[in-house]
């Protein structure tokens, strides 16, 4: 599968943080990965291991949306949207340890738009025709709160919140790329064992900066 599947997005390394055009934030940089994972960036492409990153972040969405679209069809949809939700939120939060290097083509077919809409077209036309109007409608919720990725918003700004003085779920699952591609391209390094340090001290940096600029703004 090419990267033709993949979401368009840009990836930009302040030099204290990286965050891509679709507004996700990891405090990792170029730097942080030369230094933990060295020989790494001379196999694979910076960007492009954050973009896995960031399919692995958006897949929350997409398979909580394929979940339904399959449930729904073997069981009342209430229970299809309330095991769609737990669903939902038990990837969300343990997405990262489940990362696969192998699997991430997949998944940027399922996240991609016009894979979602076309899924959403179809699956919510035969509940319709077929008369299960409480499926279509909780088949319209869950797609304006995944593919619009309202809900994962909300949860990332408390999960900020949070994780003020360690790392963010965004940074786990970076972190996991970056130890399964290490692992995939057989990079071996003493530093992948730091790499929360690593991350830690960039994500000190960060605040740093980021006080550094409120004062100037304010002074």
């Amino acid at each position: 599968m090419s990267d033709k599947f993949s979401h368009s997005q840009n990836v930009l390394d302040s030099g204290f943080a990286t965050v891509t055009s679709g507004g996700h934030w990891f405090h990792a940089t170029r730097d942080v990965v030369e230094k933990s994972v060295p020989g790494l960036l001379e196999r694979r492409d910076y960007e492009k291991l954050v973009m896995n990153a960031v399919t692995w972040i958006e897949s929350t969405d997409s398979l909580s949306l394929v979940l339904y679209y399959i449930l729904v069809f073997v069981l009342p949809a209430w229970i299809a949207a309330v095991i769609t939700v737990s669903f939902y939120f038990w990837w969300y939060y343990y997405k990262s340890s489940l990362v696969n290097i192998r699997l991430t083509p997949v998944l940027k077919v399922l996240n991609h738009d016009a894979f979602q809409l076309g899924a959403a077209a179809v699956i919510l036309s035969i509940l319709g025709i077929s008369g299960n109007y409480a499926g279509v409608l909780y088949g319209l919720i869950f797609f304006f709160l995944f593919k619009v990725g309202l809900l994962r918003l909300l949860l990332n700004r408390i999960e900020i919140k949070r994780s003020a003085e360690g790392l963010t779920l965004n940074d786990r699952v970076l972190k996991m790329v970056l130890v399964r591609s290490a692992l995939y391209e057989e990079v071996v390094s003493a530093g992948i064992s730091r790499l929360d340090d690593h991350l830690g001290e960039a994500l000190l940096a960060f605040k740093q900066e980021s006080k550094a600029s409120n004062f100037k703004s304010t002074g």
